[in-house]
């Protein structure tokens, strides 16, 4: 049996909507020290990827570099309707250099 990876998006009321319409667990937080903080929360319940809108993830990054050494949980910025996505493919383009030895993206 194929186990499956929980997913959760972080982000404020606005922008994570979308994803719980889609049906991915949407977790309100804006502000860094609440962040940090939900992030082990949602590791030990087993969510292997988490989201974060960009701002936020940009923010924060500095406490969540700790993350770059363990395979989980992978966490992904992602664009708002506010940016251009950039930081976001950097970012994921380092995750995937990291992950495969080279810059596929």
């Amino acid at each position: 049996m194929e186990k499956k990876i929980k997913a959760a998006v972080i982000g404020d009321k606005s922008r994570v909507a979308m994803y719980a319409a889609a049906g991915v667990a949407v977790f309100h937080a804006t502000e860094r020290h609440d962040v940090l903080k939900l992030i082990p929360e949602l590791d030990s319940d087993g969510y292997g990827i988490i989201f974060i809108s960009e701002p936020i993830y940009a923010e924060c990054e500095d406490g969540l570099k700790k993350y770059t050494a363990v395979p989980y949980p992978i966490i992904i910025p992602v664009p708002d309707e506010n940016s251009d996505g950039s930081y976001s493919k950097r970012r994921i383009a380092e995750n995937v250099k990291k992950a495969i030895g080279s810059d596929i993206i």
